[in-house]
């Protein structure tokens, strides 16, 4: 059902249009069911292979329900984050430790698969709505496109399971009435309609229109649904990757078409959730045998310190989490964050320290003689950081910022500081998809302003002889070489003595950029 409910003649159209649309979707049955090879009438569609935790068999009523609940915690999720503006992964921490294992992989897919594929779906349902996807109300849109990312991009949830569960998930929305959730079962039928199959093989050509690549393989479409790379490529990649068209602009300009479809592509593959071996850890050999005595999958990740999990969903329980052996955070995090090397009993400060990942790995290694001074601006931020600090020890000290970085005083200098900044989050899409929707073009100078602030700030703290490291998740030169290269004309006495750039589809771990700045001491 779409919106404009209150004005009679939408709403007649509205009515006519769920109508056509669940003719359409009896028919979109039928020739679904004939060329999958089903039974005619029973909708049963192909026993699909691959990714997504359910299997092709009929569910019985509890496993139907239990199901449907995880699709309406999903659309729960979805909306929540649209409305109040928090990352999905944050949300979705709050709900898991309510499922059991298998619904948490399943709703940790469907959840963070439909928000990264957000404007691919849109293209595809808008050819069957009158209303725009982003115009409807927000459990509608939603389940549109929770149903449709399940329908085109997994390949072990059958397509009525898909649809079936979607829809009652739905039912259990506020505000959702018989003939919202008739509407978006009509929708999702006649996009079943339109799928010919799955594969593992790639297309004969690359940017044929018909063709998506999903979470393990492709999905033929029996019509063209994206622009034609020829006539548009940017907006080809955009819609086929599922990424804004500004940002594939930029990165094409940058990188050239083929380093930028692997970039893409690379932005759309789920990531491994890693840990960093602590200090207060025996062994990274110790922690595995631990690991997998809970039944986690765990194996040695590709740096000393390192632990790659297997499939996973809720760690909270997790012993060696809980009591600061292991810190969850990526493998380019944990290569960007040892960069600094304090030596022990040194005094650091990380003047963005939130959530306290880096400071963590600062903590560690000044040992029990130094200490770390971790700074942010809200009490909140500076309570995630104490988490993580106290598993490990008690020598830090927690500074609340003022707004402004020009206001920054905190009385001393350090032989090393960190500043970790706010950033466009452009190296990190895999991890944060809704990341993708929220930047604008125009964020990228107010986000320079303020990283230009926070660099004047450490250096007015950086000692004679100090070191300075500036770190940020993103990819943009603004944020990165040009910051750097504008701090070091503004301060002569600093030279940078290493910089890394890590690209997320040449690397194992997120993308990344840190630059290392020695300050020359004075005479």
């Amino acid at each position: 059902m779409t919106d404009g409910r209150r004005r009679k003649g939408p709403r007649r159209r509205a009515s006519r249009e769920q109508g056509s649309r669940q003719q359409a979707s009896a028919q979109g049955r039928r020739r679904a069911s004939r060329k999958q090879g089903a039974a005619p009438g029973r909708g049963r569609g192909v026993r699909q292979q691959g990714s997504g935790g359910e299997t092709g068999r009929r569910a019985s009523p509890e496993s139907f329900q239990r199901r449907a609940t995880v699709r309406s915690a999903a659309l729960e999720i979805l909306a929540g984050s649209e409305e109040s503006r928090r990352f999905v992964d944050e949300l979705l921490a709050e709900r898991l430790s309510g499922f059991e294992p298998r619904d948490r992989h399943l709703l940790q897919e469907i959840v963070f698969g439909t928000v990264r594929h957000q404007n691919t779906l849109d293209l595809l349902l808008g050819a069957y709505i009158k209303l725009a996807v982003g115009r409807q109300r927000a459990p509608i849109r939603w389940a549109l496109r929770l149903g449709a990312y399940q329908l085109i991009y997994l390949r072990r949830i059958p397509a009525h399971a898909a649809v079936n569960q979607t829809v009652e998930g739905l039912k259990g929305c506020e505000g959702v009435a018989s003939r919202d959730a008739g509407f978006v079962n009509a929708v999702l039928h006649a996009l079943a309609g339109d799928m010919r199959r799955k594969t593992d093989e790639p297309p004969l050509e690359i940017t044929d229109p018909s063709v998506l690549p999903i979470r393990r393989g492709y999905c033929h479409l029996s019509r063209p649904f994206l622009p034609l790379s020829r006539l548009d490529l940017a907006e080809h990649l955009a819609l086929r990757h599922s990424h804004p068209r500004w940002l594939v602009e930029r990165w094409l300009a940058r990188f050239g078409e083929e380093e930028c479809r692997r970039l893409l592509e690379a932005n759309n593959i789920a990531p491994h959730v890693t840990a960093r071996v602590t200090s207060k850890a025996l062994s990274r050999e110790a922690v595995l045998e631990e690991l997998r005595a809970e039944g986690i999958e765990a194996e040695a990740g590709p740096r000393d310190d390192a632990i790659l999990f297997g499939r996973t969903g809720d760690l909270s329980a997790c012993r060696a989490l809980i009591e600061g052996r292991i810190q969850v955070q990526d493998l380019t995090a944990m290569e960007l964050g040892a960069v600094l090397k304090p030596p022990s009993g040194a005094r650091v400060l990380d003047l963005c320290s939130a959530p306290g990942g880096k400071a963590a790995q600062l903590l560690d290694a000044v040992g029990p003689g130094g200490h770390v001074v971790a700074a942010d601006l809200s009490d909140e931020k500076l309570g995630l950081v104490r988490q993580n600090l106290e598993k490990l020890g008690s020598n830090f000290t927690l500074v609340k910022l003022p707004e402004s970085p020009d206001a920054i005083d905190l009385g001393e200098s350090f032989t090393h500081v960190l500043v970790d900044a706010p950033c466009s989050n452009t190296g990190v899409l895999a991890r944060r998809p809704d990341a993708r929707w929220r930047i604008r073009p125009s964020d990228l100078d107010a986000l320079a302003g303020l990283q230009r602030g926070l660099l004047e700030a450490a250096c007015r703290h950086l000692s004679p002889g100090g070191r300075l490291l500036y770190s940020t998740c993103s990819l943009e030169p603004e944020e990165n070489e040009e910051q750097v290269a504008a701090l070091v004309g503004r301060h002569p006495d600093l030279a940078e003595i290493d910089l890394r750039q890590v690209l997320p589809h040449r690397a194992e771990g997120d993308g990344g950029f840190c630059s290392l700045l020695l300050r020359g001491r004075s005479a």
